[in-house]
């Protein structure tokens, strides 16, 4: 997956990427207002969290329209489009690695260790930052666990 300079995700609720790549006309991903209501009266600045996510998933463009494969996954059901957002996910260096490494392997990733191979991918971060950004796959992975029991 290309992020380019797409910074690692802040948006906690997976939920809400999800409804976002549906909204039905992609011309209402410019509008702020819009999205938060369908967000569920998020913020401004959660309004660009979940439309940066979005981004650094590939499935909406910086210059906000859906890419191909943000087209092609919303004409998926809604079971097949959890099963390639996983796949997404897993192809990413950091989720895909704890995913493995606790799923796979069985082994439990400490938080500092999580935040370690966060830093590896992205050293220009703050300490801050880092705690935010562990939420960010803790929720995540969290999502796609429950999506194997939905």
């Amino acid at each position: 997956m290309e992020r380019n300079d797409i910074p690692f995700p802040q948006a906690d609720d997976f939920e809400k990427v999800i409804s976002l790549i549906n909204i039905p006309d992609e011309s209402k991903l410019s509008d702020k207002k819009y999205i938060s209501f369908v967000l569920e009266n998020v913020t401004d600045r959660q309004v660009m969290y979940y439309l940066s996510a979005a981004m650094y998933l590939g499935l909406i463009s910086k210059d906000k329209h859906f890419t191909e494969v943000g087209c092609y996954v919303r004409n998926l059901s809604p079971t097949k489009q959890r099963i390639e957002l996983i796949r997404l996910l897993m192809s990413d260096k950091v989720f895909g690695t704890v995913y493995v490494t606790e799923k796979v392997y069985g082994v439990k990733l400490e938080k500092e260790e999580v935040i370690d191979i966060i830093k590896a991918e992205y050293p220009q971060y703050s300490d801050e930052l880092y705690e935010r950004r562990y939420q960010t796959v803790k929720k995540w992975l969290l999502w796609i666990e429950k999506s194997f029991t939905e």
